[in-house]
C-alpha cells in the first residue's frame, strides 16, 4: 500500500526541556544520512511494534495516549 500513514502526535514530538522551554522531539539526519528514515525512543514511546519476520512486515499503533492507555498498563494478553 503506497498510502501508509502514522500520525505523530504532540506527546511524541514534543520535548519538555524546562518548565519554561519545549523543543522539537526530532534529529536531522545530516547532509548525506546514512538510511531513509529512523524513528526515535522519544516518537515510539507509548506506540505498539509488531516485527513480523515471516513477512519481513512492520506494524505500529497510533499512540496508547489516545486510548487513555500506555504500555506500562496495556493488556498483551489475546482473548
Amino acid at each position: 500500500n503506497s498510502k501508509v500513514l502514522w500520525s505523530i502526535i504532540g506527546a511524541n514530538s514534543i520535548v519538555r526541556v524546562s518548565n519554561d522551554v519545549s523543543c522539537l522531539g526530532f534529529v536531522d539526519g545530516g547532509v548525506t544520512p546514512k538510511t531513509s528514515i529512523v524513528i526515535g525512543g522519544h516518537q515510539l514511546d507509548n506506540n505498539l511494534v509488531q516485527f513480523d519476520i515471516a513477512t519481513s512486515r512492520l506494524g505500529f499503533s497510533n499512540s496508547l495516549l489516545l486510548q487513555r492507555t500506555m504500555c506500562s498498563n496495556f493488556n498483551f494478553t489475546s482473548t
